[in-house]
């Protein structure tokens, strides 16, 4: 689906395709319209979601136990980054063009709880009147997992890698995300991934070189990636160092990459 506009609010948001046409991802929410703070109500969900024991044990980078402050830190940036990019999604939104962007403004995956469809055809004509945040998606420069953890080969990959200008195909990027657990199961992850590669990066980030990490046993995470084109690369025995907060120790990992057509 394209990029829209809700008319009630003026949001730009992707929406996804049926079954799924009542999921959107749209950027980070601000407090209000004056402020630099992240939506309260979106940090406390993240909370919730990140002190989860069905999804904290198969992520690597939020701290854990994740608290309000942590939810507020990781919004406030990713506020940040995603108003550099929205001025691009505003004019793809209006049937324009524009340059590559190094990133996508569209993280807060959302599920609409009360519609203000006017006609029936599922668009939400008027916008809607109330979501709620049950996820988030991020695209950024691969760390290159498959290299030792703390290795100078690792280090010089991500230097190279950092140092591509927005657009060059070149560029291996990675995405990480995560989902309620009320949500896990319904195909809804899947379909987010697809837009965001098929809306976004493809378009507006001319990415060609997509890779993500799973850990061994994770395999909702894997399927997700498989419907979407991605190929097991590596599978990588007692690789990834897990943080002692989590129990410290090895865990094995996947690396799937997906490769734009030719």
């Amino acid at each position: 689906m394209p990029i829209k506009t809700n008319p009630r609010t003026g949001e730009l948001y992707v929406s996804l395709r049926a079954p799924h046409s009542n999921i959107i991802i749209t950027p980070p929410r601000r407090a209000g319209p004056d402020s630099t703070d992240p939506d309260p109500a979106d940090c406390a969900k993240a909370v919730s979601l990140l002190n989860d024991p069905r999804v904290y044990p198969f992520l690597t980078s939020p701290p854990y136990p994740y608290l309000l402050s942590h939810a507020e830190e990781h919004l406030r940036k990713i506020l940040a980054a995603s108003e550099q990019f929205l001025p691009v999604a505003r004019k793809a939104s209006e049937g324009g063009s524009g340059t590559y962007v190094g990133g996508c403004p569209f993280s807060s995956i959302r599920e609409i709880v009360r519609r203000g469809d006017v006609d029936g055809d599922g668009n939400y004509d008027a916008g809607w009147e109330r979501d709620i945040l049950i996820g988030d998606v991020g695209i950024m420069r691969y760390p290159f997992y498959e290299l030792p953890e703390g290795s100078e080969e690792r280090r010089e990959a991500q230097e190279r890698n950092a140092k591509l200008e927005p657009g060059d195909g070149k560029i291996i990027w990675t995405i990480g995300d995560y989902l309620a657990p009320s949500h896990h199961g319904r195909g809804i992850m899947t379909a987010v991934v697809r837009a965001l590669i098929n809306e976004w990066a493809i378009p507006h980030m001319n990415a060609h070189i997509i890779k993500v990490s799973t850990y061994v046993g994770n395999t909702g995470s894997v399927r997700v990636f498989e419907k979407n084109g991605f190929e097991m690369e590596h599978i990588l025995e007692n690789w990834s160092t897990i943080p002692e907060n989590r129990g410290g120790g090895k865990v094995s990992i996947n690396v799937l990459a997906w490769r734009a057509s030719t």
